[in-house]
């Protein structure tokens, strides 16, 4: 076995069961074989199941349905500091972080999509230093939305409710899939609710007249 019939294996049972959500009780016990071969070989860079990685690959309704665990009370997170845990990411995919400033192909788009779920996840244990790096990260890349996309145009001059909505987003994502559509996704539809704040300068020129904006001004 390897990793696409683990998959399909698991995207077929759920076809067939049809359920509301899954998790990991339901693979280990609807799809066993599947389950060991993952738990088996299917790690991340610390050691642990990547179970990400594998949801990932389902068919994209299924991913959907995942929920990793049974929902219970969310613990309290206790933050700390390590660089080292950190840099283990970095260092992996340092001559692949230009893709949050530009992604010319889809192969650079799935890259920024995979070191953002491998930061996020880091964030959520609790590392603050990863949290800050992925904010970084992720703000030069809802920038060039702004900048660049329409449906992004009403977020100008927003700059603190963005990074309100990136820092929400982080600690929101709990769904295996793409953690930049999801990004995306919520910043479009909260975008929409916004006034546009058109900026002008008071040395431009009054419609109604030739002088400038400032020459207006009387004190």
């Amino acid at each position: 076995m390897d990793l696409s019939q683990a998959v399909r294996n698991i995207d077929r049972s759920l076809i067939k069961k049809q359920p509301k959500s899954f998790h990991l009780n339901w693979v280990k016990y609807r799809c066993k074989v599947s389950y060991k071969y993952i738990v088996d070989n299917i790690k991340d860079e610390f050691n642990q199941t990547d179970w990400d990685l594998v949801i990932s690959q389902l068919q994209r309704y299924n991913q959907g349905l995942w929920l990793k665990k049974k929902r219970r009370q969310r613990k309290t997170v206790s933050l700390y500091e390590d660089e080292d845990e950190l840099n283990i990411i970095l260092n992996k995919y340092k001559e692949k972080l230009y893709t949050f400033i530009s992604r010319e192909s889809k192969e650079d788009k799935t890259i920024c999509d995979w070191i953002s779920i491998k930061l996020v996840r880091l964030s959520q244990k609790g590392n603050m230093l990863a949290n800050d790096k992925i904010l970084v990260l992720l703000r030069y890349l809802v920038d060039y939305w702004v900048e660049f996309d329409k449906s992004f145009s009403s977020w100008k001059g927003y700059n603190d409710l963005v990074d309100s909505h990136i820092s929400a987003c982080v600690r929101r994502f709990r769904y295996a899939g793409s953690f930049i559509g999801y990004l995306y996704r919520t910043l479009e539809y909260s975008g929409r609710g916004l006034t546009p704040l058109e900026k002008f300068s008071l040395d431009d020129y009054a419609i109604n007249n030739k002088k400038r904006k400032i020459d207006n001004f009387h004190i």
